[in-house]
């Protein structure tokens, strides 16, 4: 019998500003196939955020983070500029 192989779930990143563009993909799966904790997704979702910001000498001084109609939402420090992972997490 055929292996049945499916897509995996991912989270996509997105940073909302002046643009919206996504800068990510968040496997919900490690490598092994297990299922990642939304604590796992959120720490990854970070590292981007902070590797964003770094390229564009953008100093992060505090993260606020809530959810929203299906959409966690990272508060980095700007008024106007946010990131969205969507779907939520918990």
């Amino acid at each position: 019998m055929a292996k049945k192989t499916l897509e995996p779930a991912h989270h996509s990143l997105v940073f909302v500003g002046g643009c919206t563009r996504e800068i990510a993909k968040i496997y919900a799966y490690d490598h092994d196939g297990r299922a990642k904790t939304d604590k796992k997704i959120r720490s990854e979702a970070m590292l981007h955020i902070r590797a964003f910001a770094a390229e564009r000498n953008f100093k992060i001084y505090y993260v606020r983070i809530w959810n929203k109609d299906g959409v966690t939402v990272f508060d980095v420090g700007s008024h106007t500029e946010f990131f969205h992972l969507i779907p939520e997490v918990n």
